[in-house]
């Protein structure tokens, strides 16, 4: 066996160009197959994420415009009213209903978008760029201080620093005034517009082109409602989240509640929906699926594609071997032995190509993160899937040429 692996390894050194090709098809597949499914997993972790957010028998009733322009103005416009949640407390199945004025993404992970935009003026420079309340922002501070519930009734705004480029250029913007909807506010912090949360690492990470949310200066809770043009102390409802009492389902409820909204509001632009954990739970069921056919798919491509490959390198190299072939088969050499020599080629082939292709295809996926708005998870089933998979293909794809060379006939070979 060993002197096997050596007349293998000695006929390979001679073909490097052939063996560099096949190496190219299997590093290319495997990297495919980790990089789609460390996606697929970090995807998961964000649905996951926002499956924890909502309590098991709650549901969040939301209201979604039908016209765009209604998206950037939504405040114009009252989808639930407090005479509503009145009449919906005396539905069957509801235990409790609260209400929040917060809007909801029809996305689950993209999460909550809260940002309000107005004009700043400092002195003679006009901008402008977008706000959200401290109660909900996550925000790295670069210079000056980030807001603290001490703050909260004063007019104090921790800006970013796109808009303190912009309008201070190289003064430093801590404790001067800018105005904010014709009111005066304090500077007291400067955010990085650079970094963004990632919910799910738990930290802050590079901004991206892929990041959905926009760099957002920090202002407190009663400063934003006067911003966004909120009475204070009278916040508009955005969305009530209904606990379902025992015995009921959450999608009967749910649905009867949407039915009655759509009834008291029947003339309104748009659609009531739901978000609970059922549809959060069946849109990531729905995602893994589709990502387990997508790495399935590449996985058979990159078989049928490496195995191919390797089996015309085996072809070529019985053809270009036959008298060698004949010649040891003359002298006793039995069919297993020709059998065997090939198919170790074949697997030390795909083994090495294997463990090259996990190598590239983990630092492919690590790099990557740099450039999506979220970190793609490697797991060592994939790794471990992705080697059997390539190995296997050359004992399959090995197999064909390997017989092919252990049938050769000595005499024809010799004598032709």
């Amino acid at each position: 066996m060993i002197t096997l692996i050596k007349n293998s390894l000695a006929n390979l050194k001679g073909h490097k160009l052939r063996l560099a090709i096949a190496f190219i098809w299997i590093i290319i597949g495997i990297t495919s197959v980790v990089f789609v499914s460390s996606m697929g997993n970090a995807m998961s972790a964000v649905f996951k994420q926002s499956f924890k957010t909502i309590a098991p028998r709650a549901a969040i009733i939301y209201f979604e415009p039908s016209d765009d322009a209604f998206k950037t103005n939504q405040i114009l416009f009252d989808p639930f009213s407090s005479s509503d949640v009145q009449i919906l407390k005396t539905l069957d199945g509801v235990e409790k209903i609260e209400t929040s004025d917060k809007y909801v993404s029809s996305t689950p992970f993209l999460g909550l978008s809260n940002d309000v935009y107005s004009d700043i003026t400092y002195f003679d420079k006009i901008g402008s760029g977008a706000f959200i309340s401290s109660t909900d922002a996550k925000y790295k501070v670069t210079k000056g201080r980030a807001l603290t519930p001490a703050d909260d009734g004063k007019r104090v705004v921790v800006l970013e620093s796109n808009v303190v480029k912009d309008m201070f250029e190289d003064e430093n913007p801590i404790g001067k005034g800018v105005t904010i909807k014709g009111l005066t506010y304090e500077v007291v912090g400067v955010l990085d517009s650079d970094t963004v949360y990632d919910p799910v690492e738990k930290g802050f990470k590079k901004r991206t082109s892929f990041d959905t949310s926009v760099p957002s200066s920090v202002v407190p809770e009663v400063s934003y409602n006067t911003i966004a043009g909120k009475i204070a102390n009278n916040s508009s409802i955005n969305q009530v989240i209904v606990t379902v009492a025992e015995g009921f389902e959450i999608n009967e409820v749910s649905d009867s509640i949407i039915s009655e909204l759509t009834s008291l509001h029947p003339n309104i632009m748009g659609e009531y929906k739901v978000q609970d954990r059922s549809s959060i739970q069946k849109s990531t069921e729905e995602m893994t699926k589709g990502i387990d056919k997508t790495v399935r798919l590449i996985t058979i491509i990159a078989m049928v594609v490496g195995g191919v490959g390797i089996m015309n390198i085996m072809y070529v190299s019985v053809m270009e071997r036959s008298k060698e072939i004949g010649i040891r088969r003359a002298l006793g050499a039995k069919p297993r032995s020709i059998l065997f020599q090939f198919l170790i080629e074949s697997v030390f082939i795909t083994t090495c190509g294997g463990v090259l292709g996990v190598i590239v295809g983990y630092a492919v996926t690590i790099y990557s993160k740099n450039f999506l708005p979220f970190k793609p998870i490697p797991s060592i089933n994939t790794f471990l899937y992705s080697f059997i998979a390539i190995v296997l293909t050359g004992i399959i794809f090995g197999l064909v040429p390997a017989l092919k060379a252990s049938k050769v006939d000595p005499v024809k070979i010799i004598y032709k």
